[in-house]
This record gives structure tokens, C-alpha cells and sequence, in this order.
């Protein structure tokens, strides 16, 4: 059966705000992926101890997003106290080599990218490749927190 969604254009705005002396200052960028054909947005708690939230492969399934078609990723901290710890694995973990990027995504605070590319080094090594994220992981630190996950992918 032949889809019958059509691809939109996904708009993103980022804005500041402020006035400081009396000066207003800020910036407005607004940023468009064309050809989004599926969305997923949910809200959902984040326990204490480690938790799988998003995956990536070469196939979709349940909770698992096709690596190369994600174009944007917007995880926002709900909880107003609470921060949540979030761990970026890349590797295999069959294979016995993973490595990690952790974030800390503090209360009401928002943590917006559009690609799978990380990269990151324990030894202080120079810089050598990007590889993609193959799952995100998160824990919040002293009581459960409510996110909010918003995936846009072609």
C-alpha cells in the first residue's frame, strides 16, 4: 500500500529575549527541514536509575529511530526542580567497546540537534571522526522527572 502522508516542512524557532540597561538585545533564527514525513512527540517520566528513551539502527521499531533519516531531536526537561543525566552511547555494546557522552539537562531546560554525529575522547586526544549515537539513555538525580521527546525524521 502506497503511503498517503505527504512530506511537510518542519520549522524551528529559536528566540532570546532580554533587556538589560535598557537595551533590548536578542536573536531570532528560524530553521526549516523540508521533506519531515513522520513525527513522534511524547511526554513521559524519567526514574531515577538508568533508562533507555531513544535508540538508532539501521531499522525502525518500537522506541528506535533509522540513523541516517533523523533530522531533528528535541528533549525539554519539564520538572521544575530536578535535573536528568543524559548519556549518548555510540558502538556496539555486543562487541564489548561503547563510548558515552553524558549531558546534564538542567529543569525546564530544552536540548535541540539534528544528526546522529558525536564525538568525544576520556584521553584528551585530538579529534579524529564523528560516529553516530546508537542509543540516549537517562536517569534524573534525586526524583523522577517528566520529558518531553519531539522526533522529526524523512
Amino acid at each position: 500500500m502506497a503511503s498517503t502522508v505527504k512530506t511537510a516542512t518542519l520549522k524551528i524557532l529559536v528566540q532570546e529575549d532580554i533587556t538589560l540597561n535598557n537595551k533590548v538585545m536578542g536573536g531570532k533564527t528560524i530553521h526549516s527541514i523540508t521533506s519531515i514525513n513522520e513525527v513522534t512527540e511524547r511526554i513521559f517520566t524519567i526514574p531515577t536509575h538508568v533508562t533507555s528513551i531513544l535508540a538508532l539502527s539501521s531499522s525502525a521499531g518500537a522506541g528506535t529511530f533509522v540513523t541516517g533519516k533523523v533530522k531533528y531531536i528535541r528533549l525539554t526537561n519539564l520538572d521544575d526542580e530536578n535535573y536528568v543525566r543524559l548519556t549518548f552511547r555510540s558502538g556496539s555494546a555486543t562487541g564489548g567497546s561503547t563510548n558515552k557522552y553524558d549531558i546534564k539537562l538542567e529543569p525546564k531546560r530544552t536540548l535541540m540537534f539534528t544528526n546522529s554525529a558525536i564525538s568525544g575522547s576520556a584521553t584528551g586526544a585530538t579529534f579524529g571522526s564523528f560516529s553516530d549515537f546508537t542509543s540516549i539513555d537517562a536517569s534524573a538525580n534525586s526524583s523522577a522527572c517528566e520529558v518531553e521527546l519531539f522526533v522529526a525524521t524523512i
